[in-house]
């Protein structure tokens, strides 16, 4: 059996940078229309709404512009980010907490839009694969380290599993002082079963025969302790790296197997996706009777129809799931 490696990024969040390539525009300008966005959250969530404000931007011929660049020292962008003050006499328009669902915004003039646009129809019509590339220097590293990782001058077929155990600040505390993380019951973002990696892994290894699974986790001792994560196909990572190297590890595999959360589903569709590969995911991922889900779902609106949900009593759902 090959040495296990286990990457871990546990408690690591992107620093709200500013030294990338920015544009500072210090005050309004009445001869063009601006849309404009605060960033908030981390690296995934950021992901989204910057993809989304451009993708808006573009279909009304406005200008994107946001507070800060969390971006430019990590991603190669279209054109240097516009960052300026919020514009006034502007129109406030927000997801009214509809989170992962699309809100069809009409811009009439410079307009504030809130909220974390998680939803890929923002974007759908633009060249986001232009917009979002992770720069040549991280996907360079992730390369080098899956080579490494491997040990094997053949080049098999890649599938990255990110598990992320822990998907909110406070199951991060409760694990570091507690020991535990909060019940699953507390989690409006649903962890799956052992049967989900199984029938995920088991579709893969059907259809590429060789194929080998790399394993990147939040919780690397929890993947260690897994009886379904052993195997002589299976590679996990044990080395400290930064979220951006970590999203770029997943944008090598040729095809990905998600658990939860933005992370790895931008890990995703900046490599597998971007490429013709499958993602799989999780299809009962968001608790609908959850408040915060309630209402404020629609998965057609989060998951492209290209990637294929499976639910937890094993069968494959190939229809678009909407909110319940």
């Amino acid at each position: 059996m090959r040495y296990l490696m286990l990457l871990q990024y546990q408690g690591k969040e992107l620093q709200l940078l500013t030294q990338g390539a920015v544009e500072v525009v210090p005050s309004d300008d009445s001869r063009e229309i601006v849309v404009f966005h605060r960033f908030n959250g981390r690296l995934g969530n950021q992901l989204f709404q910057y993809a989304a404000i451009v993708g808006i931007s573009k279909l009304y011929g406005a200008r994107p512009c946001f507070d800060h660049n969390p971006l430019g020292d990590f991603f190669q962008l279209e054109k240097d980010l516009c960052v300026r003050p919020m514009p006034i006499n502007s129109t406030y328009l927000d997801d009214r907490q509809h989170y992962a669902t699309y809100q069809p915004f009409t811009i009439e003039g410079s307009t504030v839009i809130t909220g974390d646009l998680q939803s890929y129809r923002y974007f759908e019509k633009t060249d986001t694969l232009r917009d979002v590339r992770i720069q040549h220097r991280f996907t360079s590293e992730a390369r080098v380290l899956l080579a490494r990782v491997l040990s094997v001058t053949l080049h098999p077929v890649r599938v990255a599993i990110h598990v992320r155990k822990l998907h909110r600040m406070h199951e991060e505390f409760f694990l570091r002082f507690f020991g535990n993380p909060l019940p699953e019951d507390y989690a409006y973002l649903r962890f799956p079963t052992p049967r989900y990696f199984e029938v995920a892994m088991g579709i893969f290894r059907q259809l590429y025969p060789g194929c080998v699974f790399i394993v990147m986790s939040d919780s690397p001792q929890w993947c260690t302790e897994q009886p379904f994560l052993q195997g002589t196909d299976m590679h996990i990572i044990e080395t400290h790296n930064t979220p951006i190297l970590d999203l770029a590890l997943i944008a090598e595999c040729d095809h990905v197997i998600l658990t939860r959360g933005t992370f790895g589903w931008w890990g995703a569709f900046l490599g597998a996706h971007a490429r013709g590969g499958h993602v799989l995911y999780n299809a009962d991922e968001f608790d609908m009777s959850h408040h915060i889900n309630a209402n404020h779902v629609v998965m057609a609106d989060f998951y492209p129809p290209s990637w294929v949900p499976i639910s937890v009593n094993l069968h494959i759902n190939n229809n678009t799931q909407n909110s319940q």
